[in-house]
């Protein structure tokens, strides 16, 4: 089934980066890449319906360390951030981070398809507490 919508990318590994793209791509969605410096004016641009970021716990780290809030100005924009292990600081982190799904490496199967479909199908952050799955 063919989506629609806007994926940006933010990771810091460019083979993981390329690999998203394409499979993004063949499932239908507009792929844009960006990193941690140009998230800022990107999400704090007017309402990007049908959009989310799929960033890598290295940005989100190098963004958190900068003292930048993750939190878009315009709260359509879902964040859902990958990691290679959930710990409550770094859950606690994502929340605060106004990150939308947290999900932990390897990713297996269609999970972060369904992820990125769902997120964008409701149009930014869900108003359920992020899941900790």
């Amino acid at each position: 089934m063919s989506q629609s919508g806007t994926v940006l990318i933010a990771v810091r590994d460019g083979t993981l980066a390329d690999s998203l793209r394409f499979s993004l791509e063949l499932e239908g969605y507009e792929t844009r890449f960006c990193d941690e410096h140009a998230l800022s004016p990107i999400l704090r641009a007017p309402c990007l319906h049908d959009t989310c970021l799929v960033l890598d716990q290295d940005v989100f780290s190098r963004v958190a360390e900068a003292g930048e809030s993750m939190l878009p100005c315009d709260p359509c924009v879902p964040v859902i951030l990958m990691v290679s292990q959930k710990t409550e600081r770094l859950l606690a982190k994502a929340r605060t981070g106004g990150v939308t799904e947290v999900l932990e490496k390897p990713i297996l199967g269609g999970v972060l398809l369904e992820t990125i479909r769902q997120v964008i199908e409701n149009n930014g952050p869900s108003s359920q507490p992020m899941r900790r799955s």
